[in-house]
């Protein structure tokens, strides 16, 4: 997709296996141990940020500095404080900035152009993702699992996806607000089940549960938006599927050609081909990438966070009563995906009304 277009010229890790690897794999000339001499280097125009979560806000402001574009994984950053300095940082330096997003997908871009103005008001929505992640996950790299470098479980590194694409949708987060509690990986200290209220600019309100605790439930999980006209939905994990109806069965089938053909056929959930393609080309047009920022879906994961922190404790006793297996590797072998407890979550957020009365005594 970049073939002609643009050069690798450094990697930069601090582990030099892994930096020789990458540049074996892409032909990149020089290795940089310290990435800070990588900014120095005078031929690079482009960084690309793919370090653990709590290095994406401090080396955006280093490459901002130095005058590179930026590429960066996702999530942003920690905190949505993190993320307002960031977009600040390369507004005042010239450069553009450029976040890891689903937002890329044709067939999103389509949905948020043509199909979602014709839904009207928007009445609920509620997002459902189960992502299982067993120990062995969380051993393979020492800062998942951690508050300090990862920035949450759950909801920072898998959550965060489709809630950046749920808040798209609707136009922006206005306040959320959650619970949080780690239930089956006891070698790690984040969350791994979370359930959330978010209101959102548009003035409507959705609810989300997110667990890495089970695997994926056929007929719990994924996404619906109801509106006054119609309805969005998406039934597999990463919403790469997604499907719309409409009332007027008339403008769903003239939609529908359109849609289809919206459709890349190589596009597969890989989306950063495309985002280091608009980013070239936002260089060359002087325009903003497609996905400049991606602070509104940090509100959603600060929010449960900060809100969910005193109630960790009573959300995990409540859980115990309702029976857990000692481990996600133990509710694996077992079969088991959730049981009661992810039951009675699914049952809160599948209830539009604008609250969110958790069985716990919060």
């Amino acid at each position: 997709m970049l073939d002609g277009d643009c050069e690798l010229r450094a990697v930069s890790d601090i582990d030099e296996a892994a930096a020789r690897w990458m540049m074996d794999r892409f032909e990149a000339p020089v290795w940089y141990p310290d990435w800070r001499d990588l900014l120095e280097d005078d031929r690079i125009r482009i960084v690309s940020i793919c370090t653990p979560h709590h290095l994406h806000a401090p080396m955006t402001l280093a490459a901002a500095r130095a005058g590179k574009h930026i590429v960066c994984e996702k999530p942003m950053a920690l905190t949505a404080g993190e993320a307002s300095e960031m977009i600040e940082a390369c507004r005042s330096a010239g450069v553009k900035l450029s976040i890891g997003s689903e937002r890329y997908n044709p067939r999103h871009r389509f949905i948020k152009e043509r199909v979602l103005p014709e839904l009207g008001r928007i009445e609920y929505s509620r997002l459902i993702d189960f992502y299982y992640r067993d120990a062995a996950y969380y051993a393979r790299a020492g800062w998942r699992g951690t508050w300090s470098q990862e920035g949450g479980g759950v909801c920072a590194n898998q959550a965060i996806y489709t809630w950046d694409l749920w808040q798209w949708f609707l136009g922006g987060v206005d306040l959320a607000y959650g619970y949080w509690a780690n239930l089956l990986h006891p070698t790690i200290e984040v969350e791994d089940t979370a359930c959330g209220l978010v209101f959102f600019k548009d003035g409507s309100h959705g609810k989300c549960l997110a667990t890495s605790a089970c695997d994926w439930g056929q007929g719990i999980c994924g996404l619906r938006i109801f509106g006054e006209r119609g309805t969005l939905r998406a039934d597999d994990p990463w919403l790469y599927q997604m499907e719309f109806t409409l009332k007027d069965a008339r403008l769903e089938a003239a939609l529908r050609g359109p849609f289809e053909a919206a459709i890349d056929p190589a596009y597969a959930g890989a989306f950063q081909p495309w985002q280091a393609a608009d980013m070239v080309a936002a260089i060359r047009e002087d325009r903003d990438p497609l996905v400049s920022e991606a602070l509104d879906a940090l509100k959603i994961l600060n929010g449960i966070h900060w809100h969910g922190y005193r109630h960790a404790g009573a959300f995990r006793v409540w859980a115990d009563g309702l029976g857990l297996p000692e481990s996600a590797e133990a509710a694996r072998s077992l079969g088991w995906q959730g049981g009661e407890v992810m039951e009675a979550l699914a049952g809160l957020v599948r209830d539009p009304s604008r609250r969110l009365p958790v069985p716990f005594g919060a």
